[in-house]
């Protein structure tokens, strides 16, 4: 969940609307992201990684990382050697370009001597698909301030449409049947909505403890908690 500071609402969050063509959810709005790669698991093993988003596995970070790269062109990294982020446009136009052109991720960033940054990133939240879903998946949330010197931008290839939108506008969008947005990213939304600065959400964020969550699906459709829906 990528958020910056929003003089109307205090915080906006960039959402993507997946490609129709997708496999799962396509057309929905959601905050960047994916699954874990050969590639962020060889950033893990060899300790590719500065710092920590918090009590998770660090190939999760980096999955994270590298997905906000390729679908918003969001890049948190760090000089290899010295530890200074890196933030030039040119260059990071260029580890776009690279990538998109097939470079695996782990390489591009060590040829370029830098490494993933895993402190710009949040630990949030852990959601796991409800039982009676046929497609399963253990997803882990993260929150990150906006460099404000980086541009985020859709692919357009796997995500179209990226906006910045305050929390509340997004969900009630998708009340009125403007955006599809599914269940725990509204959630999410919710959460978000709550707060008004961007500081007071990511002391928030740094305060939690992370609990799994796996909502129940009715009978209708529809989903609820097992347990009280704050305490995630």
């Amino acid at each position: 969940m990528l958020v910056r500071a929003d003089a109307a609402e205090g915080v906006a969050v960039y959402m993507t609307r997946r490609s129709t063509r997708s496999p799962f959810v396509p057309d929905a709005y959601v905050f960047p992201g994916g699954a874990v790669d050969p590639e962020d698991r060889e950033i893990a093993a060899r300790g590719d990684l500065h710092g920590s988003a918090g009590v998770v596995a660090p190939e999760i970070a980096a999955a994270a990382i590298r997905e906000l790269f390729e679908e918003a062109g969001i890049l948190f990294v760090r000089e290899r050697a010295g530890g200074a982020a890196v933030t030039g446009a040119a260059l990071l136009a260029e580890l776009r370009r690279e990538r998109v052109a097939g470079a695996r991720f782990d390489e591009l960033l060590a040829r370029h001597g830098l490494v993933p940054d895993a402190s710009a990133l949040l630990y949030y939240s852990n959601w796991i698909t409800p039982v009676t879903e046929p497609r399963r998946f253990d997803t882990h949330f993260f929150v990150a301030r906006a460099p404000v010197d980086q541009i985020a931008a859709a692919d357009a290839v796997e995500v179209h449409d990226g906006t910045w939108i305050a929390p509340a506008e997004a969900m009630t969008r998708a009340d009125r049947g403007e955006m599809t947005i599914i269940f725990p990213t509204y959630r999410h939304l919710e959460r978000l909505s709550r707060f008004n600065d961007v500081d007071a959400l990511l002391a928030h964020a740094r305060a939690r403890s992370i609990a799994a969550v796996m909502p129940i699906e009715r009978p209708d459709g529809t989903f609820a908690f097992a347990v009280d829906d704050d305490s995630w």
